[in-house]
């Protein structure tokens, strides 16, 4: 629901390898409770039975337990975001199990969960603050775009497999739920300035108060500047990119039982583009409405209003004017004590001017849609045996312009095996549903096509898991899954020697995946939290039975098969701690890639009450290395940050 990767499309040199990029799934590239959580320090504060008993929402959009939930979930904590000295969302992803986050060069990210992963990596929702952060240009999320002040991040809950019964279409692989803190969290000053290494410079302001008795406001504005990275072949890449933006939020109590929220943030940036030697420029607006009202136990309602409006331009190829509007009805309730609902329904509005500047090389037909899309959702969680057992049942039902009418069930079993010990299993269908790349879009003098036929991508996905304390110190986390993959994205004939034109996109692949992910946390120490993470991944897709699609099978060739992290988070004293965190990423064939193994260091050292100094070294390991594809190598880093409470 905002803008199109700034990245994606090139000069009119590079038309064939961006329609392998854009249009082949392979994205072929050679060219407690939450009260405590912010009342706590750091996460070294918190015991292995706090970690567990984390309040999640994700899954069920009701808040539970960790512990409780029948899903593959981790939560970052945003002070662990903040000790790690990231300076971006897709660098904090980086700290999360499970994820694939690869970076393709200074302001591009590829990311995604399970598989799948590339510069238009469609198969994740993300979201923030319930706004959806995905393009209905790809169905993907514009990494180099979405921002928001670090500082004020509350937690990232991630679930790994379908989530798309409760939120919706393109929740295929995963949901990421990025939620930041209220403004009754945030009062008083914070002023961050940070140089070094990749970056330029870099500043962040915020200021929160009182509105007399009835409420919380917070405002704040940040800027940055990155240097280019380097090039596989040497030399430097050409990538130098800027941004900033503003933003604020207000939290009000009407009374006791009504809350109010309203949000929003402002944005311009641009990044150098050497095929036109100039800036592609983008810029965006939106606001959040928000309205609660407790009914009494676990009984709520609330309703969100949601506008976004962005505009990118790479001065070259194409350019976006994209507006959307978003309503939500939700209500939770009990029923016969035993009984958890929650059910809603929404309504989605999107328009869009994509113009060309030679409909020969890339264009988009028709180059105005407006797109209206309805869905209603219901879940019902259950307990058995005083509670030891949970079965949750949910579907959501959508239509949309693309596709019509989807339908995208879920069910979910959890079992306590003691207090500190579950197990669970889960079942779910999702789709990827159609979006304006598939259907619309025209390239190399119309030798190239989108299709108006295309369907929905489909995944019937089976997941098991266990999640436990061993120990007083320690804590395990497993998840194993199987998903069967039908209708995927390909081209309807080989496209480096075709047997007839148009090429159109098409379904034309198939398979499946399985694969297991482990966390393990130990605390040795109460000063002292150490966590490791390990992935499997076997991802094996194919062309249809009669297919002349020669690409589709490297989509396993995209996604690491082995990722293996370490993260130390230390309080050497009162005043200093060291944030450490290391990670091997199998190689990517396809994308051309050796694997890799980086370590990265943060130091702060609290100098007085009110002043923190940090330095944080990135790939100290390592000179540069490759990432994903596309030619860009990322460099050592090393910067100092100046961080000023008030």
């Amino acid at each position: 629901m905002l803008t199109a990767h700034p990245r994606i499309f090139r000069s009119s040199g590079r038309t064939a390898a961006l329609v392998l990029t854009l249009c082949v799934p392979s994205s072929f590239a050679f060219g407690t409770s939450l009260g405590q959580i912010a009342a706590l320090d750091s996460l070294t504060e918190m015991n292995l039975e706090d970690l567990m008993n984390i309040k999640v929402v994700s899954v069920s959009r009701r808040s539970e337990s960790l512990q409780d939930t029948a899903a593959a979930v981790y939560v970052l904590d945003g002070d662990a975001i903040r000790r790690s000295g990231v300076r971006s969302i897709p660098e904090a992803l980086r700290l999360i199990p499970g994820l694939q986050v690869a970076r393709i060069d200074s302001n591009s990210w590829a990311v995604s969960a399970r598989g799948f992963n590339g510069t238009v990596a469609d198969k994740l929702e993300v979201l923030m603050d319930g706004r959806s952060l995905y393009t209905p240009l790809y169905s993907g999320v514009v990494w180099g775009v979405q921002d928001t002040l670090l500082h004020d991040i509350e937690r990232i809950e991630v679930i790994r497999g379908p989530g798309a019964a409760l939120w919706g279409a393109n929740a295929v692989n995963g949901v990421v739920n990025i939620v930041t803190r209220s403004s009754a969290d945030t009062q008083g000053g914070v002023q961050t300035v940070g140089a070094g290494g990749e970056h330029n410079a870099y500043a962040s302001w915020r200021y929160g108060s009182t509105l007399s008795d009835k409420g919380y406001y917070r405002v704040y504005g940040q800027t940055q500047s990155r240097r280019e990275q380097g090039r596989v072949s040497g030399g430097a890449n050409d990538d130098p990119w800027e941004r900033s933006q503003i933003g604020g939020r207000v939290d009000l109590t009407a009374d006791d039982r009504n809350r109010i929220t309203v949000q929003g943030d402002a944005y311009r940036g641009a990044v150098y583009s050497p095929a036109v030697g100039e800036n592609e420029t983008f810029s965006g607006e939106n606001m959040i409405l928000r309205w609660t009202r407790q009914h009494g136990g676990e009984s709520d309602t609330s309703v969100h209003l949601i506008y976004d409006h962005s505009k990118f331009d790479d001065k070259a190829t194409y350019y976006e004017n994209r507006k959307s509007v978003d309503f939500e009805l939700k209500h939770s309730f009990s029923v016969f004590e035993h009984h958890h609902m929650v059910a809603g329904g929404g309504y989605k509005y999107s328009s869009d001017s994509l113009g060309s500047y030679d409909i020969s090389v890339l264009g988009f037909v028709p180059q105005n849609r407006d797109d209206e899309a309805f869905d209603l959702f219901a879940q019902d969680q259950i307990d058995f045996f005083d509670d030891k057992l949970r079965l949750t049942v949910g579907a959501k039902w959508e239509r949309n312009g693309y596709s019509g009418d989807e339908f995208q069930p879920s069910l979910r079993l959890r079992y306590r095996l003691r207090d500190d010990q579950s197990v669970w299993a889960a079942a779910s269908r999702a789709v990827r549903i159609p979006n304006r790349l598939d259907q619309d879009v025209t390239a190399a003098g119309g030798a190239f096509q989108g299709n108006k036929t295309f369907r929905p991508e489909i995944v019937r996905a089976m997941e098991l898991g266990y999640r436990g304390r061993l120990a007083a110190t320690w804590s395990v986390d497993l998840a194993t899954f199987y998903n069967e993959y039908e209708q995927l994205r390909g081209l309807s004939d080989d496209f480096s020697a075709p047997q007839s034109l148009p090429v159109f996109i098409s379904n034309e692949g198939e398979g499946n995946s399985h694969g297991a992910e482990l966390t393990v946390r130990w605390t040795p120490v109460p000063t002292l939290n150490i966590q490791a993470g390990y992935q499997y991944l076997d991802l094996d897709i194919a062309a249809v039975k009669g297919s002349r699609d020669q690409s589709i099978a490297d989509n396993d060739a995209n996604d690491a098969q082995n990722q293996f992290q370490i993260q130390a988070d230390w309080d050497v004293n009162d005043r200093v701690s060291v944030f450490m965190s290391t990670r091997w990423v199998d190689d990517l064939p396809d994308q051309q890639v050796d694997d890799y193994y980086v370590v990265d260091i943060n130091l702060r050292w609290l100098y007085s009450h009110h002043i923190e100094l940090s330095v944080r070294g990135s790939s100290i390991n390592d000179s540069s290395h490759s990432e994903f594809g596309g030619g860009a190598e990322i460099q050592r880093s090393i910067h100092g940050q100046i961080e000023w409470t008030f």
